[in-house]
């Protein structure tokens, strides 16, 4: 697996977690840096396997950085960390295009479980993103109801311009998998082309 890259400020949580991924994947190639200009050339340079951003640690700086990395590496899995736990913060992530929020105070186990989830090709965030989406009268997830996780991320793909066959080989999957799930969306949100699939994915917000 290529190297892990953790944009946070040194604390012994940061220690921890750089160990427990090293442990997980079996190297020491855990890249650290804690400024997000750092974090961006080390992303842009190593291509890293996953990306932790504890965004509130930069204020906007960080959010920008999560849509940067995002543009630049959209194959790249990136989970975002904080140590604010209201409802906003994990709706600005998403809406940054992070694949997972996380809040680092319930623990480096926790941490541990969102980075499998989006390694995993899902999108992890806390229940209580939905109703807060629901709340602001998004429709990002309650509008959706009918697609899974991995229907989701395979629509914003799709929804970036990504092929069959580029998708296939971010997530892992075989092109034939991609064209069944293709399907299955568009079968799902009553539309006919890829055109009407993509404007569907901006008009709620799902790309940005």
């Amino acid at each position: 697996m290529p190297p892990t890259l953790i944009v946070d400020e040194p604390s012994r949580f940061r220690t921890l977690l750089c160990a427990e991924l090293a442990a997980e994947f079996d190297t020491d190639e855990v890249l650290e840096t804690d400024g997000v200009r750092e974090g961006y050339r080390l992303a842009r340079e190593h291509r890293p396997g996953l990306v932790l951003v504890d965004v509130e640690r930069f204020g906007n700086p960080g959010i920008d950085f999560v849509r940067r990395v995002v543009a630049t590496l959209p194959g790249v899995p990136l989970l975002v960390l904080s140590g604010n736990d209201t409802a906003q913060a994990p709706v600005r992530a998403l809406r940054a295009g992070a694949h997972g929020f996380v809040v680092k105070q319930r623990g480096v186990e926790e941490v541990m479980q969102a980075v499998r989830g989006v390694l995993s090709g899902y999108l992890v965030f806390p229940l209580q993103t939905l109703e807060t989406v629901r709340q602001l009268g998004e429709q990002q997830q309650a509008g959706l109801p009918r697609l899974s996780n991995r229907e989701i991320t395979i629509l914003q793909y799709l929804a970036r311009g990504h092929s069959n066959k580029s998708i296939a080989a971010q997530l892992l999957i075989s092109s034939k998998t991609v064209s069944t799930h293709k399907a299955n969306i568009m079968a799902k949100l009553h539309v006919g082309s890829l055109v009407e699939m993509v404007d569907y994915a901006r008009r709620h917000q799902l790309v940005w």
